[in-house]
């Protein structure tokens, strides 16, 4: 990079951060900062949603595993982008008719206040886990485009890790402190823009240097290229697990879900989570074959997450390469305000709030998790160097939500929507025994992330049972309002925007019908893929096409 670059970053970063400062004068009350009053459209919740799920894990982390490990990686994303379909159908219109702000907040109405306050803790170190995994990119990309390893201020030798880190930081961390989900969804529609933009531009780019599809075919390996595979680190049982952990990460991950509780209706939640998860899709291969075309002009790179800021260092000429760097910053800045309130909520509604024992004002409320939102940021920072402790960002994010993730789906999705059964006991002895098996599993025999996924719902799943089925059984009538929020809502029927899980047309009904029919197209190539079966990757696409299909399908009817 050169001044003119510098110049390009710098009035991007400034002109970002007064867009974010100017909503501070809209957040009124604790509700507009948590979830911008519930009032965000489709479109820019759709907006929102989608520069949430594409950030600079997927152009560092996904492309450096599409570099080392092949094609097979973008299931990562398109897996995600299935179960956000599914989540926006089965699951998201329940949480909106509660109109709950956190999962723990569901913990509560369903289990007691003491899952709550646990359960928000430990999601807050989760979630800043999770943007120091995002900040790990971002240093990595910089000090790769830059060539800066390190700056000294007031003769002080500040590393490259730690300057990058802060300079990344602190402007997110700022707006997002002053205005909240404001500042979080307006700033994620202009961000989402030139985070495209500059996608856009890399992609013919760098195909053009290996003589676009027909060529990168003909330089790789024919098994770098397969999307289902019998073999490797992310072959089919890659693909099931994170399938898999694409569901639990649509139904419960905050950073995500605050979004759709910001959503001003059931049905406009429905609609935001299918047509993001769709939007998405092609965008995978906005990074994925930027990483595959890298293994052919820098092959043999140390560090694989290197492979992208690599390849753009080489190719783009002054000017330019600012231009790309800021629609980078987008993508990461997006992820990282949407996380930092959705910690920040998490902590203030679930553990303090909690704790205090009282209901605080909504001046004392907003006060707080302004404070928090800057802790937030701090854990955050703190854990982008225990990043550098795994192969890679991916291994990272997937080893911790491998362990922790996956119990919380099971007690709180599968059993505690659908088992009445189900108690506290129950759910706190099933999150911790599925929490301790998937870190056994990870860390104890190696076996890694794919099957510490099915070993910790699996453990999560059989100890909530027996638990529940050994301790007392729990007062049913005061759970009664999670079983209601499976039907229409007052709300809905007095504004008419009615919105069935089931759909009552036959229109509705078929759709459905067609998208389980996709799903199972989908499940069946990726098993045949063990076999290493000639036809398992088309079947497996051809199948989310038709699921998602579907699920666009969908939104027309009741």
């Amino acid at each position: 990079m050169v001044a003119v670059d510098y110049v390009i970053v710098a009035v991007f970063l400034v002109g970002i951060f007064a867009a974010g400062v100017y909503f501070y004068k809209w957040v009124g009350d604790a509700d507009d900062f948590y979830v911008a009053g519930r009032k965000l459209t489709p479109f820019i919740l759709a907006a929102t949603l989608t520069a949430t799920n594409v950030n600079l894990y997927s152009f560092v982390g996904q492309a450096g595993k599409a570099y080392k490990n092949g094609a097979s990686i973008l299931w990562h994303t398109w897996t995600g982008n299935m179960a956000m379909v599914i989540a926006g159908l089965f699951v998201m219109p329940v949480f909106r008719r509660l109109r709950i702000r956190t999962i723990p907040e569901f913990m509560e109405d369903r289990y007691g206040v003491s899952a709550r306050v646990i359960v928000g803790l430990l999601w807050f170190l989760r979630l800043t886990f999770w943007l120091g995994v995002v900040v790990y990119t971002a240093v990595i990309a910089a000090t790769t485009l830059t060539g800066i390893t390190g700056v000294g201020v007031l003769g002080i030798k500040i590393g490259g890790f730690t300057f990058w880190a802060l300079v990344f930081s602190a402007v997110t961390v700022a707006y997002t402190v002053l205005g909240g989900m404001w500042s979080v969804a307006l700033t994620d529609v202009l961000q989402f823009v030139i985070m495209m933009a500059g996608a856009l531009v890399v992609l013919p780019l760098v195909m053009s240097r290996v003589g676009w599809w027909p060529g990168l075919v003909e330089k790789l390996p024919a098994e770098h290229m397969k999307l289902v595979t019998a073999t490797g680190d992310f072959n089919w049982v890659f693909t099931l697990a994170i399938f898999l952990l694409g569901i639990q990460w649509a139904c419960t991950d905050q950073g995500l879900l605050q979004r759709a509780f910001s959503a001003k209706n059931t049905k406009t939640v429905a609609k935001g989570m299918i047509l993001a998860g769709i939007i998405t899709t092609p965008f995978a291969l906005l990074w994925n074959l930027p990483g595959l075309a890298a293994a052919v002009l820098h092959p043999g790179l140390e560090n694989a997450d290197t492979a992208i800021p690599t390849v753009l260092a080489s190719i783009l000429p002054a000017g330019l390469m600012g231009l790309i760097v800021c629609g980078f910053l987008a993508s990461q800045m997006s992820t990282i305000d949407s996380n930092l309130s959705a910690s920040a909520t998490l902590f203030v509604n679930d553990v303090w709030g909690r704790l205090k024992g009282e209901e605080p004002s909504s001046a004392q409320t907003l006060r707080v998790v302004r404070w928090v939102t800057l802790l937030a940021g701090v854990f955050m920072i703190l854990f982008s160097y225990w990043v550098t402790k795994f192969e890679g960002a991916v291994n990272a994010y997937l080893t911790v939500i491998s362990i922790m993730d996956m119990p919380l789906f099971v007690v709180a999705v599968l059993l505690g929507m659908f088992w009445k059964r189900a108690n506290l006991t129950g759910a706190l002895v099933g999150y911790f025994a599925g929490a301790v098996a998937g870190a056994y599993v990870n860390f104890g025999t190696g076996l890694g992330f794919n099957v510490a996924t099915f070993v910790s719902a699996g453990a999560a799943f059989v100890a909530c049972i027996a638990a529940s089925y050994l301790s007392r059984r729990s007062d049913e009538s005061k759970i009664e309002s999670v079983w209601k929020a499976k039907h229409t809502s007052q709300e809905e029927i007095d504004a008419k925007d009615v919105y069935h899980i089931w759909p009552r047309s036959a229109g509705g009904r078929f759709s459905m019908l067609v998208l389980f029919a996709g799903l199972a197209v989908f499940l069946a190539g990726t098993v045949t893929g063990k076999w290493d079966w000639e036809y398992a990757s088309v079947t497996a696409v051809v199948g989310m096409v038709i699921f998602f299909l579907a699920g666009l399908v969908r939104l027309a009817f009741d």
